[in-house]
C-alpha cells in the first residue's frame, strides 16, 4: 500500500527533521524517511560547534540568521538543547595572518555584518589563559558557541512528531520514480508518495539527487576529533 504525504524528506538528520519541523508548523503533511536511526550519522556525531566564524561569504547571510534561531532554541522546539554561547576564535600567529584576519572583518563589514571582531592578543589572553604568547591577535565571534549534536537531532525529533511529523526509521530510499506529478520513494517497508521531496540525505544525497533527475557533487570525508 502507497502512503501518502504532502512532502517527503529523505535523511532524518538535523536537516530533515529541522525541514519536518518547519513545514509541519506550516500545516503541510511531512513523512521523514531514515535508512538506519534519526541522528545516527554526522549529525548525531560530531564536534557540536555552532559557528558563523570563518564561513565562506556565500555561506555568511544563511550562517547568521541559523544562529539567531539557536538563540531561541528552545522557543522552536519546547526542549532545552544545552546550547553554550561560548563564542569562538580564529587565531593569528604571526603579523601576516593577522592582516588576512582584518582584511576579512573589513570585507565583511562592507558587506553590512558585524558578528566577527579583530581583537588583540591581551583580549585573546583572557579569552584563553593557555594559549601561546606569540599569538599576535584573533578574530572573535561572540555569539557563537556548541550544543550536545545528539541531544539537537533528538529535540527535533520530539517537536516534529509533536506537530504531526511522521518518521520512519530503518527505511532508506532505495529507488525514486516519478508517477504523473509525484514523487514515488520505493524502500523495503513499501512506497512513499508525496508531490514534493527533499534531500537531506548527507553523504549520500549525490545518489539521491541522482536518481531525482539532479546533479549534486558531494563526496564524503572521513574526519577525526580528538577528546583533550
Amino acid at each position: 500500500m502507497t502512503q501518502v504525504c504532502d512532502v517527503l524528506v529523505i535523511g532524518g538528520g538535523l536537516q530533515g527533521l529541522s525541514s519536518a519541523l518547519h513545514l509541519a508548523r506550516r500545516g503541510v503533511s511531512v513523512r521523514v524517511l531514515e535508512a538506519d536511526y534519526c541522528g545516527r550519522h554526522a549529525s548525531g556525531v560530531n564536534a557540536g560547534g555552532v559557528r558563523t566564524l570563518d564561513r565562506h561569504v556565500a555561506e555568511v547571510p544563511l550562517s547568521v540568521a541559523a544562529l539567531e534561531l539557536w538563540h531561541r532554541m528552545p522557543e522552536l522546539v519546547d526542549e532545552d538543547v544545552d546550547f553554550v554561547p561560548s563564542g569562538q576564535l580564529k587565531l593569528a600567529e604571526t603579523p601576516e595572518e593577522l592582516d588576512t584576519l582584518r582584511q576579512r572583518v573589513a570585507m565583511l563589514q562592507v558587506l553590512g555584518f558585524s558578528h566577527e571582531v579583530l581583537i588583540g592578543p591581551q583580549d585573546v589572553h583572557e579569552l584563553v589563559p593557555a594559549l601561546t604568547p606569540n599569538i599576535t591577535g584573533a578574530i572573535w565571534a561572540a555569539e557563537d558557541g556548541y550544543a550536545y549534536p545528539f541531544g539537537v537531532v533528538t529535540a527535533f525529533r520530539h517537536a516534529g512528531q509533536r506537530r504531526g511529523v511522521i518518521i520512519h526509521e530503518g527505511t532508506p530510499a532505495q529507488r525514486i520514480t516519478r508517477r504523473g506529478q509525484c514523487w514515488q520513494v520505493h524502500t523495503p517497508t513499501g512506497v512513499f508518495e508525496a508531490p514534493h521531496l527533499v534531500n537531506t540525505a548527507g553523504a549520500w544525497a549525490g545518489e539521491i539527487a541522482r536518481q531525482a533527475g539532479e546533479v549534486v557533487p558531494i563526496e564524503a570525508g572521513g574526519l577525526m576529533l580528538m577528546v583533550t
